[in-house]
């Protein structure tokens, strides 16, 4: 599913920004806010917008797959957010630890306000392919329903409906879906 592919580009390009914005600012000192400066960082919110945007609209895309039946761009697109974002949650997490423990420690605390800006960012990108998520389960539960998949399928729990939005969890609940049904 193209929208997938778009969409996981554009976190991968999020977080090379995310990196590069920062030391560029530092490296600018006292240029720091010139028009160099503030358009780097106008240019990194705008790409923040961009990759959100980008997330809705491919949510919106895997839902229009499940309701027009396009059962294998979904289940694609879905193997690829999981599967293929790993990396980027995994460099995220540890970049974002990095940085935000520096920041607070150069502030003595005072920024720790802002800690939730990005992990709400984060999180969002999860609720995005988790749609994905919820869209292939729906779709497996209903079709062991009607016997077009293995019997194994009547056993898929609606529990993995909440696991594809929860991070961690959701790489748990793919993986297993993938093995049980033997999804290529």
């Amino acid at each position: 599913m193209r929208s997938a592919r778009i969409f996981l580009v554009g976190m991968y390009i999020h977080l090379f920004l995310s990196i590069v914005v920062p030391i560029g600012m530092i490296l600018l000192k006292d240029r720091c806010w010139s028009s160099v400066g503030i358009g780097l960082f106008l240019g990194y919110l705008l790409m923040i917008g961009a990759v959100h945007l980008t997330g809705w609209i491919s949510a919106g895309m895997a839902v229009s797959a499940y309701r027009s039946g396009e059962w294998e761009m979904l289940i694609k697109g879905w193997k690829l957010l999981k599967l293929s974002s790993i990396p980027f949650y995994i460099l995220n997490f540890i970049y974002s630890l990095l940085a935000w423990i520096m920041l607070i420690g150069a502030s003595r605390g005072l920024l720790i306000f802002l800690v939730p800006i990005p992990v709400f960012l984060t999180c969002s990108m999860i609720v995005q392919s988790g749609i994905y998520g919820i869209c292939v389960v729906r779709y497996l539960r209903r079709t062991a329903k009607c016997g077009a998949v293995s019997g194994e399928g009547r056993n898929l729990s609606a529990v993995h409906y909440v696991l594809q939005l929860v991070s961690i969890l959701d790489i748990v609940s793919t993986i297993m879906i993938v093995k049980r049904y033997g999804i290529k």
